[in-house]
């Protein structure tokens, strides 16, 4: 496919080449390159200059028009900062804006009144609107004229004012443009004009063989962007399912790996509850046991303290029944021997 080529839409510069060239390319595409050079010249307002009166005439109307309708978009924001602006206007402008401001509130509020549905009053308020418009078209008129007289006070406001309303830039705008046109259509004689037209409808017509181009390039380019995103998709897709089966392969061994895990935990568990049973019989033999032990530690404490109680209780009848023995052999002794003296008494005493 062929591409568009940027030189095509070059016309003007690439003729104007083509006219340093006159060896190479002949005496037919310098002529061509002049007309061409002709019509562009004639394209761009600033080669266009007054050749007779009445054209001079029309285009200084014209632009005295431009002037009149850039002072006239000051106008209100000069009546906003009428204070501001009364220094640099001096009294009589100064009274002219006041004068204006009172017809334009005049206007505003009869604008804003409901219509009346007597006739003769409606007709007197139509009278009425009237009237103010005319007067304020020739208030506007005065100041016009009051600031065309004084150019330094024009410039100082085109200054200090600010910018302007876009629908008025836009209006004044076209009106430049219109000015521009006109010129051109002054300044066009029959010859050029048809020279003009030819040239238009080769530049259409290559714009259209360009646009054709573009058209076509813009179709390829976006084949080859669905392409690439089929591809970005199918990349992605392919990419996509890869993770998911690795994704799946992985939750398959941790599943595997969880019921291996799982399994043994279960038998472990079984086992632990095996076991706590057998502990919970032992726990109960053992307590028994301890319980017997205890039981039996208690009956031999018993037992001995019992005997420790005997044995006490034995050795202190033994005590006093040797202390008993030896005091009744003591006292048996003491009695024969008393018996034996009175005897000796008894004997000496025969003697």
């Amino acid at each position: 496919m062929a591409t568009a080529n940027p030189t095509e839409l070059q016309v003007s510069s690439q003729d104007t080449k083509e006219s340093n060239q006159p060896l190479i390319m002949g005496i037919a595409t310098a002529k061509k390159a002049a007309t061409v050079l002709d019509a562009a010249k004639m394209l761009d307002p600033r080669w266009l200059k007054p050749d007779s009166i009445e054209t001079e005439w029309v285009i200084s109307v014209l632009d005295e028009t431009i002037a009149k309708l850039e002072l006239s978009c000051l106008v209100p924001p000069i009546l906003a900062s009428l204070d501001r602006f009364s220094a640099l206007l001096g009294p009589e402008i100064t009274k002219n804006l006041t004068e204006h401001q009172k017809l334009a509130s005049k206007m505003e509020h009869l604008l804003a009144s409901p219509e009346e549905e007597d006739a003769v009053r409606a007709e007197e308020r139509t009278v009425s609107l009237c009237l103010l418009e005319q007067q304020l078209k020739s208030s506007v008129r005065n100041i016009l004229r009051l600031l065309l007289a004084n150019p330094s006070i024009c410039k100082a406001l085109k200054c200090e004012a600010g910018t302007r309303e876009p629908p008025a830039e836009a209006f004044i705008k076209a009106f430049r443009e219109f000015r521009n046109f006109m010129l051109e259509r002054l300044l066009t004689n029959p010859t050029k004009e048809e020279e003009m037209v030819q040239f238009m409808e080769d530049v259409s017509l290559r714009i259209k063989k360009n646009t054709e181009t573009v058209t076509a390039s813009r179709a390829e380019l976006l084949a080859a962007i669905c392409t690439r995103d089929e591809e970005r998709k199918c990349r992605a897709e392919t990419e996509i399912l890869n993770w998911v089966q690795k994704y799946d392969a992985d939750m398959a061994e941790k599943q595997a790996e969880y019921e291996e895990v799982h399994a043994a935990y279960t038998k472990e568990k079984a086992e632990l509850s095996v076991l706590m049973e057998k502990h919970a019989l032992l726990l109960q033999e053992y307590s028994q046991i301890e319980e017997e032990r205890r039981i039996r530690q208690e009956k031999k404490k018993k037992a001995l303290e019992e005997l420790a109680t005997m044995t006490l209780a034995a050795t202190r009848i033994q005590a006093f029944w040797r202390g008993y023995l030896i005091r009744s052999t003591f006292k048996s002794k003491k009695k024969k021997k008393g018996k034996g003296k009175g005897k000796g008494k008894d004997t000496k005493a025969k003697k």
